[in-house]
């Protein structure tokens, strides 16, 4: 979200309340067991015929090898998220997240979450990718015995503030996205990913159930955007796990993505 950069330094400096944030929600709906199923199952095969798949470059999607100290909770390296609940690119991204982290763990209580339109009409963006849609990730819980989630959600659908990050979290972030661009993942310390690795243009007028459907296609043009983005993220992820599971870090898939990106 390259044109709302500094909004999202401003929001990003704001704190929620606890007891405020704990009776809000941000705007998603309880996903459907089977969207769920899928979103979490996507074939091993499939994502090996991917590998890198088709997402942006370094010039649009930035990949950064972090060399400060580690982002680790619960004694486990840290996959942090941040997101804005109507940003369309986050949307698109939380695909790719979903994949990535549910083949080092699993997850419970996933979200359906539509970007709706506050994108164009206060934001005035254009394209304004209307009513993406994606997965949320607030209130699910995620369980792994290789590392952690931390998702932060900075707003709602309606742009009220909802989540704030620990100070720890949100120096870690800066370090690498000093504009404050939304969405911004920090793996361990060690990568940081900032922008949207595609156009939300590609789910276009897509329900749930047709963007998850298209998961398991590995000719789909959905596919080789989400796919191929769980894969650098999940090699990323493997890079702060030290290679484990090593039948996931050894993968095609994970191996063709990592090469391609990661240095």
């Amino acid at each position: 979200m390259r044109r709302i950069g500094l909004l999202a330094v401003a929001v990003f400096m704001l704190s929620t309340g606890v007891a405020e944030a704990a009776h809000r929600t941000d705007g998603s709906t309880p996903a459907p067991a089977e969207i769920a199923r899928l979103a979490t199952h996507v074939p091993a095969s499939t994502l090996n015929q991917v590998g890198a798949g088709k997402i942006f470059g370094q010039r649009r999607f930035t990949v950064t090898k972090l060399s400060g100290a580690q982002l680790t909770s619960g004694g486990k390296p840290e996959l942090l998220a941040s997101e804005l609940a109507w940003c369309p690119h986050c949307a698109a991204d939380s695909w790719a997240l979903t994949v990535a982290l549910s083949r080092f763990g699993s997850f419970s209580g996933l979200r359906l979450i539509d970007s709706g339109t506050l994108y164009g009409t206060k934001y005035h963006a254009h394209p304004s990718y209307p009513d993406t849609k994606g997965i949320s990730f607030f209130g699910a819980r995620y369980r792994s015995r290789y590392l952690s989630f931390v998702n932060v959600i900075l707003q709602d659908v309606a742009g009220h503030n909802l989540q704030h990050p620990t100070p720890a979290e949100q120096n870690a972030v800066s370090g690498f996205d000093s504009q404050g661009i939304i969405p911004a993942v920090d793996i361990g310390g060690m990568y940081g990913f900032v922008n949207s690795a595609f156009s939300p243009g590609a789910l276009a007028h897509k329900s749930w159930s047709q963007i998850v459907g298209n998961l398991k296609d590995a000719k789909s043009p959905i596919a080789q955007r989400i796919d191929g983005l769980a894969n650098l993220f999940t090699a990323a992820i493997c890079k702060a796990t030290n290679g484990q599971p090593a039948a996931v870090c050894n993968s095609g898939g994970v191996l063709a993505a990592g090469g391609a990106r990661l240095r």
